[in-house]
């Protein structure tokens, strides 16, 4: 069983490398996002009545989901697979537990493909903001960070289209995210249409 005492070892040595790497220079996917996916995953937990256990799962998995970024930005889900899975082994954690948390980061590779119920709410939760005001925001973060960290550089009018055919393309998974997120987004689709209707 996952203890209190536990998830906080992992919130810990997580902040750690968030704060310490190369992830403390990114814009966007940084200790903040980190802790917003964690706040995410116990809101839609609690809503969803999700049981003890498998919100201990979740909540692991959200502190390691982007960790791999402390090693490289291309592909780092399998970094940080490999990371949360030689610190939860140290710490004795059950192998059945790992299989879950890695199955949950694996989850929220984009374009998003989840295979269980517990990686659905992982998935949600990362990409809750485009269901609310933090997407404005948060999107010019995205921006900086492609420009800064992968070279790619696009006009505002190819930002605005970009940003379009990823909220049409997207679809929540879990309930919650079906009947309660997916309406926020829909405003967002709104709003972005009406910015690429004023070019």
């Amino acid at each position: 069983m996952m203890t209190t005492t536990m998830i906080s070892s992992v919130a810990a040595y997580c902040t750690d490398i968030l704060t310490t790497s190369k992830c403390a220079a990114l814009p966007f996917h940084n200790l903040q996002h980190t802790k917003e996916v964690v706040q995410n995953v116990k809101y839609l937990c609690a809503a969803m009545d999700i049981n003890e256990q498998n919100t201990a799962v979740l909540i692991v998995a959200a502190w390691f989901h982007d960790i791999g970024f402390s090693k490289t930005y291309k592909g780092h889900e399998d970094e940080s697979k490999t990371i949360a899975s030689k610190f939860l082994k140290q710490e004795k954690v059950a192998a059945s537990f790992i299989n879950k948390v890695k199955d949950c980061i694996e989850a929220t590779k984009i374009p998003q493909c989840p295979t269980t119920a517990l990686a659905e709410v992982l998935c949600d939760a990362d990409i809750f903001h485009i269901s609310n005001s933090h997407f404005f925001y948060r999107k010019l973060l995205l921006r900086r960070e492609w420009e800064l960290f992968c070279d790619d550089k696009v006009t505002d009018l190819e930002w605005h289209k970009l940003n379009f055919e990823f909220l049409k393309k997207h679809h929540f998974r879990t309930i919650y995210g079906e009947d309660i997120l997916e309406q926020g987004k829909q405003e967002n689709i709104e709003k972005v249409k009406r910015i690429l209707a004023s070019y």
